[in-house]
Parts: structure tokens; sequence; C-alpha cells
């Protein structure tokens, strides 16, 4: 695999932005042939492009509004099938409130796990307020955010059927026109391991699939820990 990034970047602090803009476009060409090993018939050509764009602005004075846009494409060469790990997976990381691997197509085949299956597209959107608290000194480096997510991802194009039996399998949850959304609450710290943040987010739109076996919905987490990152 090769690939590349395109970055621009006017932010006025990289450690805690209060304006500018920051875009990136990042590219991955990936070319994977098995077929001369004895035995094996496999092929993995693909292309995979994502995209963001950030923008910081002081509100008020200090509270620092940040808008959020991102998306992706990934296609297969020639209408080759796409591996399923080649494929997008997405939840917090697109819309907090869901939980790993909780949006998307997933595999509704009754008597199973009903397992993510990922999509080739995918959007979102967040809109977020962060202030310092101030009954705490700055040097602690706590931040207060409230935000709202939205977003979709949709276009599974994996395999569908069991190799060993022929048996298909039935996916469902890919439905482009659904926007999952979320709002919620969270804590920055800018500790002295890295930045850390705690976000509860409440699903305000999920997805679900009637089946003859129940409903199959995607799936929630309220509360998430993550570290290394601002936004």
């Amino acid at each position: 695999m090769v690939g590349y990034t395109l970055a621009y970047n006017t932010l006025d602090n990289v450690k805690a932005p209060t304006s500018g803009l920051y875009a990136e476009i990042k590219q991955d060409i990936a070319f994977e042939s098995l077929q001369d090993l004895p035995g094996v018939n496999y092929e993995n050509y693909f292309v995979r492009t994502q995209g963001e764009v950030r923008n910081y602005y002081e509100v008020f004075p200090d509270v620092v509004g940040v808008l959020k846009v991102q998306g992706g494409n990934i296609s297969a060469w020639g209408g080759d099938t796409l591996r399923m790990l080649d494929h997008f997976q997405m939840g917090p990381n697109l819309v907090r409130g869901f939980a790993p691997n909780g949006i998307g197509p997933r595999d509704l085949t009754a008597y199973t796990t009903n397992d993510a299956l990922g999509g080739t597209m995918y959007w979102g959107a967040t809109a977020e307020a962060q202030t310092p608290l101030y009954f705490l000194p700055r040097e602690v480096g706590i931040k207060l955010a409230v935000f709202a997510d939205a977003g979709s991802m949709w276009g599974y194009q994996g395999p569908t059927s069991n190799p060993a039996t022929g048996e298909k399998a039935w996916v469902g949850l890919d439905d482009p026109s659904m926007v999952r959304s979320s709002i919620g609450a969270g804590l920055l710290w800018d500790s002295p391991l890295g930045p850390l943040r705690f976000d509860l987010a409440y699903p305000l739109t999920k997805y679900c699939a009637s089946t003859w076996h129940g409903d199959v919905c995607d799936r929630t987490q309220i509360f998430r820990f993550s570290g290394g990152t601002k936004f």
C-alpha cells in the first residue's frame, strides 16, 4: 500500500487552538495479488480517500467554537469485491454515543451475532463549544465541552455468502438517508501524560431493522474515554 496526505493549517496554536482552520485529505492505494501462490487465487486492489476540515473560532471570551466535517470513500479497482476488513468501521469516531463498530451495515442473518460489516462511504459533522472551568486554575488544563454530532455510513461491498456452504447473508442497516445523531458533554484534560477526554453522549436518532426474529439496531455507548486527541 502507498499513500499520501495533504494538509492546510492556519491554527493559532497547535496544542490549544482558539482560531484558524485545519484541513487534510489523505489517500491510500492498495496493490496485493496472491494468484501466483499454489492453491491461492486472491487479489486486493482498492483506493481509499478520506478528508477532514476543522474550523476554530472564539464565540465569546474563553469560549471556543469548533465545527468539523469529515467524509470518506473506498472503491475496489475494476469492480472487484472488497474484503470485509478493508471497509470503514465507524462508531464514536463518527458520532459519539455509539459503540465501536456500532454504526452501519450489519449481518442480519438469523441466529448470528449480527456482526458489523463496515461500509464504503461515510460522512460526519460536529459542532462543539469548549471553555475552561473557571473554578480551577488554568494550569490544571481542564476544559468543559458540549457538542452535537451527526453522520452516516453505508455501501457494504464485501462478500455476502459463506464460501463453505454458499449460504447467503442478509445485510441490513445500510441506508444512506438514515442520519445518526447525538448530543453530549465532555471533559478535556491536558494531562502530563498527554491529552485525555471523557465524553457522555446521548443518541438522538439511530437505525433499527425489523426481522422475523426481532429488531436489530445500531449499538450505543453512552460513555467514552479517549486519549491523544483534542477532538
